[in-house]
């Protein structure tokens, strides 16, 4: 294991005020480095059984808007992944092969060699797009497992406790089933306009982190996918 990396990480993450999408940069520019990434997902297990994107580098915003909450019923990396608690590097052909979902998801890298899936269970999966193809031994896979662990207890702290192990959904603060409070209303019909999470931060003057929390609320809510499925509602 490069434990060099493992305490440069570590340090990293002791700095306050340090957002998801900081944190992403630095794992493809630094901490994995030597892999060669292209680009980074990571993303959390909801209660409802979904798979919710935390933070993210090298994928455009809009891609990972769309993909919205990738259900964990789909035959994709990242569910096979948490599913057998195994860490998957998959080469690009054998990739598109045999997950051919990979090629639908808007935003994905058009070039990459190789793809590595990393489970941080009961936390979330951590995914890499690389321009190499390492060999994933034993040692690779302890050090892969010990960045994702990090990095998830980093998020978990910042997002004050994650929803799979509140057992609620964060913010919700609906009345009944399938109810939105005042605030999700607002955000889902900025959303309806075709604004983007920063977009929607800036307009009504909360953090980035908390309209993430709240939209994957609202979409958990109203039993949609994701944006893209919001929308198309909304247009019938």
């Amino acid at each position: 294991m490069n434990l060099g990396q493992v305490e440069k990480l570590a340090r990293y993450l002791m700095a306050s005020g340090l957002s998801s999408s900081e944190i992403c940069k630095y794992l493809v520019l630094e901490t994995f480095s030597h892999f060669k990434p292209s680009a980074i997902y990571v993303a959390e297990i909801t209660q409802d059984g979904y798979i919710a994107t935390v933070g993210s580098f090298g994928f455009p915003e809009k891609a990972i808007v769309s993909w919205g909450n990738i259900p964990l019923s789909i035959d994709a990396p990242l569910t096979q992944a948490v599913k057998r608690d195994e860490v998957l590097l998959l080469k690009r052909v054998e990739a598109i092969e045999k997950f051919p979902i990979l090629q639908s998801w808007e935003g994905f890298p058009e070039k990459w060699d190789s793809y590595l899936v990393c489970p941080v269970l009961p936390y979330g999966v951590i995914a890499i797009t690389l321009d190499s193809i390492p060999e994933v031994d034993h040692e690779s896979e302890s050090f892969v497992r010990t960045i994702g662990s990090l990095v998830s207890s980093c998020f978990h702290r910042n997002q004050g406790g994650s929803q799979s192990s509140k057992g609620a959904r964060p913010n919700s603060g609906a009345k009944r089933k399938g109810e939105l409070t005042s605030r999700q209303e607002q955000i889902k019909a900025l959303i309806e306009k075709g604004y983007s999470n920063p977009a929607i931060a800036a307009e009504i003057a909360y953090s980035e982190s908390l309209v993430r929390q709240e939209t994957m609320a609202i979409y958990s809510i109203l039993n949609v996918s994701g944006r893209k499925e919001l929308m198309e509602r909304k247009s019938d």
